[in-house]
């Protein structure tokens, strides 16, 4: 069963403990006074601090889930605590907690409310849009990924908000002399405000940006730009600059444009804020790809196929198991010599026009492939020279970012002795990094 059938829209407390147990007991009296057929606070708090000293119920960053089991005739129910200030948690890496998730209930649900409440989590951009939560509603629906419709409608007025912030970020457009206005509209249920006879209130070219609902605006709005971008879950800033890297390559807009952004939480149902970007200014890494200005051959269109390759597998996996890889993209010459075939190379000897990247039809070879270990090398053109393929640059540890592990650190290195760029997909975590210079400066 989902989230929902455990989770009380309600049943959420805005911590004001500065400590971990002082959380536990303000978790605990919640609890207890919210179901009060469950046993009563002092035991379920001892429960909640055994289980504490037994094991860690750390599990990511800024995340905890304590739970413990109540005797039988109890049902599983979940309490959402969230710390506006975080609490000092000895987590392994050092950060505070800010979303501590309390269940208790039957032994025999236990491990199914885990692993619901595992699954929601599993997506950042949930525990992003709970911990900015400005009331119950909106933490219950970004935890539960309702619809924002399932509140009463009305409830706070905050349907018209996206309509507001439309209009002021067409005013803004306007008043800076931005041309597009890209609107995310992934955290909205309902797109009849996009209407031809209700876009009037923005008055400038809409761009659509989105990771789901790209079928829909393909059907509604079929003369509208829509950017879709392959990777769920990402931050905001990601999500901008994804939406203006693809933009760029797809000619949407060009390098000396300002772009107006409008998006809202993740399953708010609003859209509730306006960002200004500068592109010149704030991609200028993106132009350093360019070999007009002396530093690769990448074209940009390479470098945005590559991305959407490692999102779906990251989303997908391979034959239901994660998927971890490395694209190195670019600068062939010089990466060639840090190169050593692993295994017998799967492209060779096919004709180069049968062998590029962009060609739609190499989609399943690349995903099946990604299953080798070591590297895809992609020349900047978007050729496919080898995959399997092991990096070796005998650059010391000492001179990488920390903090890397062996795929990341080797899509580090082969940028430091090149031009290249590099993708490296993580097995474990399924996100993105984007390495260049021997830096990374990009994660999805």
């Amino acid at each position: 069963m989902p989230v929902q059938d455990y989770f009380d829209r309600k049943a959420v407390v805005f911590l004001e403990a500065e400590n971990k147990t002082g959380a536990f007991r303000e978790l605990a009296a919640f609890f207890s006074l919210r179901y009060p057929s469950a046993e009563g606070e002092d035991v379920l708090f001892r429960k909640i601090m055994e289980r504490e000293k037994a094991i860690s119920t750390w599990i990511s960053k800024g995340i905890a889930i304590p739970h413990v089991i109540l005797p039988e005739g109890n049902p599983s129910r979940i309490v959402l605590g969230i710390s506006r200030a975080g609490i000092p948690y000895e987590a392994p890496d050092g950060e505070p907690v800010r979303l501590i998730i309390l269940i208790a209930g039957d032994r025999n649900e236990h491990i199914e409310v885990l692993r619901q409440v595992a699954l929601r989590l599993s997506s950042p951009s949930v525990y992003e849009g709970i911990i900015a939560a400005r009331g119950h509603r909106d933490a219950y629906l970004a935890f539960t990924g309702m619809a924002a419709s399932c509140a009463p409608e009305g409830e706070d007025g905050r349907p018209a908000i996206s309509g507001h912030c439309l209009r002021h970020a067409g005013q803004l457009a306007r008043e800076i002399g931005a041309r597009h206005i890209f609107v995310h509209v992934d955290c909205m249920d309902n797109l009849d405000i996009f209407e031809e006879d209700k876009r009037a209130v923005v008055q400038g070219e809409l761009v659509f940006v989105t990771t789901s609902k790209f079928d829909e605006l393909q059907r509604r709005f079929a003369s509208a730009r829509i950017i879709q971008i392959p990777f769920k879950g990402i931050t905001r800033a990601n999500q901008i600059g994804l939406s203006v890297i693809f933009a760029l390559s797809r000619n949407f807009v060009d390098k000396e444009d300002l772009i107006v952004s409008v998006f809202g939480l993740p399953y708010s149902g609003v859209l509730d804020a306006v960002q200004v970007t500068e592109i010149s200014r704030e991609f200028k890494i993106f132009f350093s790809l360019d070999s007009n200005e002396g530093f690769s051959d990448l074209e940009h269109q390479v470098l945005v196929r590559a991305i959407e390759l490692a999102g779906e597998l990251a989303d997908e996996g391979r034959e239901g198991k994660p998927s971890g890889c490395i694209f190195v993209l670019g600068d062939y010459e010089a990466v060639k010599n840090h190169c050593q075939q692993m295994i017998i190379n799967p492209f060779k000897g096919y004709a180069e026009g049968e062998l590029n990247i962009l060609d739609p039809a190499l989609t399943e070879t690349v995903k099946e492939f990604s299953k080798i270990d070591g590297a895809f090398i992609v020349r900047g053109d978007g050729v496919l020279v080898s995959a399997g393929t092991y990096l070796r640059t005998r650059v010391p540890l000492a001179e990488l970012p920390p903090g890397l592990g062996a795929r990341h650190a080797a899509a580090a290195a082969i940028t430091m002795v090149s031009r290249a760029a590099a993708l490296a997909l993580s097995e474990s975590t399924r996100k993105l990094s984007l390495f260049r210079g021997g830096e990374k400066i990009m994660e999805l």
